[in-house]
């Protein structure tokens, strides 16, 4: 029996991917790995990003979960009708907790499980002493077409930037870059007019939702085929701004 361990954050998004899973393959062991207090996640973005921008951003984060929240929650409960997502929380017993996913507790839990696929959601960037801690391949979904739109809210981005043709998900292997690995698959999401900031990411999951186990099954199988991407442009994208987003729904109509 091949053995497949998750390394995630607890949150929906981990959950459907878990749910979905366990329909075809059984999970020895999800480690779920600890956040930065949010003050240290603060300063480093401010280092990174700059005052103005992070302010910004946090103002978006407030009127997002004040305001989009209630558009948004119809929509996302319809997706996951729709489409199958199940958010059921992941089983208790099934859960170890990590501090971090780059220390060596972490690689401590990989030694024991010895798995055959590490399944990745939600995680800080993983150093290379991690994925060379086993032979096992790592793969992630990227809520973004890969590389032109990786970083966060890939799907957003590429709307705001009147992509719609790359506004999608991706699955790959996980290297030691920002979702730069090889790409299993890659597809472009529907939009209707109920979705907005906070239902794409859900859409995305839900689309790449479609063909993972069998993803997952060719990776067991060391069968998988490594995709050319639907593009060759690179970019990171971070948070929008209370700015940047009102200048798109105003300018583009996107929500």
């Amino acid at each position: 029996m091949k053995r497949i361990m998750m390394i995630c954050t607890l949150d929906v998004s981990s959950s459907y991917i878990y749910n979905n899973v366990v329909k075809a393959y059984p999970v020895e062991e999800v480690v779920v790995v600890g956040e930065d207090s949010r003050m240290v996640f603060l300063k480093r973005r401010i280092k990174r990003l700059g005052l103005f921008k992070v302010l910004g951003q946090i103002i978006f984060s407030i009127y997002s979960k004040t305001y989009l929240k209630k558009e948004a929650a119809s929509r996302i409960d319809e997706i996951q009708k729709k489409y199958g997502l199940d958010d059921t929380d992941i089983p208790e017993d099934k859960v170890v907790r990590v501090a971090s996913v780059n220390s060596e507790e972490m690689k401590q839990r990989i030694r024991e499980v010895d798995p055959d696929l590490v399944i990745i959601n939600g995680t800080p960037i993983i150093k290379g002493d991690i994925l060379r801690s086993t032979d096992a391949k790592f793969v992630n979904v990227h809520v973004g077409i890969t590389p032109k739109y990786r970083g966060v809210h890939g799907g957003y981005w590429a709307l705001y930037n009147g992509d719609p043709g790359l506004a999608g998900v991706t699955t790959h292997f996980v290297d030691e870059g920002i979702d730069s690995g090889e790409v299993l698959d890659q597809k472009v999401i529907e939009l209707t007019q109920a979705d907005n900031f906070l239902t794409y990411s859900h859409l995305q999951e839900a689309y790449a939702m479609m063909d993972y186990n069998k993803i997952i099954g060719s990776v067991l199988d060391d069968d998988y085929e490594v995709k050319q991407p639907m593009t060759q442009e690179s970019a990171i994208w971070s948070h929008p701004t209370i700015i940047s987003y009102l200048y798109g729904r105003i300018t583009s109509k996107v929500k």
